[in-house]
């Protein structure tokens, strides 16, 4: 790591807090923002908190009276590249939403939730998709507010599984596949059960290459991460 990135990293690691604004020269918070960093964190004058516009530009700031006063100024983290793109079938309960959390924090740049595949168990209606993808996409901003990043991940779907599968550098999560996750740009993970044969054909019609994740049985999710990690930790050495 360069010295500015470490400079960079070591500043937003030792701020109170981090918050996403939509003009770093205005610094108005939305009211649970506001709310979270007065109220739960219990911030006082003169704390230390970095804001970002979600696109890579940030500054430091002060808490003053309910409010941020800048500090710094305004600094810009390129977007890394390439963009780590996971895409992930919807979990059963709550697991959906933990999975995105866990791809934000770890650095994950776009997030695809796939179109029901054959083996899915949860299949929504397009009112209650709507619904589920605006939840991912709030929980996803606040782990990149939590995990002090930069650039808000983009969280998009139900997108179909042909289409995911002819971006460049796609792979599918697929036992003994003939790539490693460090060799994709956007990698496919399956739902409970994993993919259908006819699904993996697809996807290789389409131009995506089997990824193996290793000799383990993963659960979805943990697949999602695992594959994330190696992309990520690959991106940024």
């Amino acid at each position: 790591m360069s010295d500015a990135l470490e400079r960079t990293s070591d500043t937003l690691r030792r701020a109170k807090a981090h918050v996403f604004v939509a003009d770093l020269d205005a610094l108005v918070l939305d009211r649970d923002d506001a709310h979270h960093l007065g109220r739960v964190l219990r911030l006082r004058d003169g704390e230390t908190v970095t804001a970002s516009d979600g696109a890579g530009r940030w500054r430091t700031c002060e808490w003053q009276g309910g409010e941020l006063i800048a500090t710094g100024d305004v600094t810009l983290d390129p977007r890394p590249a390439p963009r780590v793109t996971v895409a992930i079938a919807p979990l059963k309960g709550d697991r959906t939403d933990w999975t995105v959390e866990k791809l934000v924090e770890i650095g994950v740049a776009r997030i695809v939730v796939l179109a029901p595949l054959l083996r899915s168990v949860v299949r929504r209606d397009a009112g209650k998709d709507s619904v589920a993808l605006v939840r991912w996409q709030r929980l996803a901003r606040a782990a990149a507010m939590q995990s002090r990043r930069t650039h808000l991940a983009e969280v998009s779907g139900p997108t179909a599984l042909r289409d995911v599968a002819g971006l460049a550098g796609a792979g599918i999560a697929e036992p003994g596949g003939e790539a490693r996750p460090e060799d994709v740009e956007v990698l496919l993970i399956g739902p409970e059960g994993g993919f259908d044969r006819s699904e993996i054909a697809l996807a290789r019609e389409a131009g995506a290459r089997t990824v193996d994740l290793g000799p383990g049985i993963l659960r979805a999710e943990t697949a999602a991460l695992v594959g994330a990690a190696r992309m990520v930790a690959h991106t940024t050495r």
